[in-house]
């Protein structure tokens, strides 16, 4: 299957990382922030530019067909490690080793969210970083490349089910998993709703209109004592993912920001 790419103009990253909001409703594959430009990646068949251009009708944009054949050197070109922390590095394989660096995970993103650049994700990662995951049971809903799942297994998670409603994150969290050799990770486009036991670690690195919708399903499939990591949250959403929390009985008990995203760590009350 072919890939539609939009070149928008962006003022400034505040400008794109709304515009990155918004889009996200609209079923994209990924998104590649560059100075004064948003790229924005769909699936030809699920592409539907009349939905699309009321949103960007202050902006100016380019379309491009990219085939399915040319997609790794696309990405090949654009990707860059990163280090996230002192413990934390992402790479690709083509990329070498981190020196010094905990945990060296290599991803291949293709055309699945979730390699440490973007804001959320990064601070996702960091959070996790902080977390005990040892001999721990975790959930990645919405796991995208599958990153994060992958660094609960090497910090010692015993049992990581990843879930995705796109078969093309899911195919790639499968080879991602598989080119770290963490074992004992689960993917699969399994529902959130057919999930029954609980989890000690929920991570749901989405957006905020799916943490809402989906916020009773989580607070069932987190142990009492359990820690859920939030992102894929605007600044500006602060106020609504508060409520929501507040309704179904979580606490903040930690926030990050990095520009205008915003990541929570919650607990249960008691």
């Amino acid at each position: 299957m072919n890939t539609i790419k939009l070149k928008i103009n962006i003022k400034d990253s505040t400008e794109g990382e709304i515009l990155m909001a918004i889009l996200s409703e609209t079923l994209p594959n990924g998104f590649e922030e560059l100075t004064n430009e948003l790229h924005v990646f769909y699936d030809e068949s699920l592409f539907h530019e009349e939905e699309i251009k009321p949103i960007l009708h202050a902006f100016t944009y380019e379309k491009e067909i990219i085939e399915k054949q040319n997609w790794n050197a696309l990405w090949e070109s654009n990707f860059e490690p990163i280090r996230v922390n002192e413990n934390i590095g992402v790479r690709a394989e083509f990329h070498p080793p981190f020196e010094n660096c905990k945990y060296d995970i290599v991803i291949t993103p293709k055309m699945s969210f979730g390699t440490g650049h973007h804001e959320t994700t990064h601070m996702m990662l960091a959070y996790l970083d902080d977390v005990d995951c040892v001999s721990k049971s975790v959930l990645d809903f919405g796991c995208g490349t599958g990153v994060l799942a992958i660094l609960s297994a090497m910090k010692g998670a015993h049992k990581i089910m990843g879930i995705d409603n796109d078969n093309w994150s899911i195919l790639n969290a499968i080879e991602n998993c598989e080119r770290n050799n963490v074992t004992q990770v689960e993917i699969s486009n399994q529902t959130i709703e057919s999930i029954e036991k609980p989890f000690d670690i929920i991570l749901a690195n989405i957006n905020l209109n799916i943490l809402v919708q989906y916020m009773k399903h989580l607070k069932a499939l987190l142990k009492p004592d359990g820690i859920m990591l939030l992102s894929g949250i605007m600044e500006s959403d602060l106020e609504s993912i508060q409520i929501s929390l507040q309704e179904n009985n979580f606490i903040i008990k930690q926030k990050k920001q990095r520009k205008q995203w915003i990541a929570l760590a919650v607990n249960l009350t008691a």
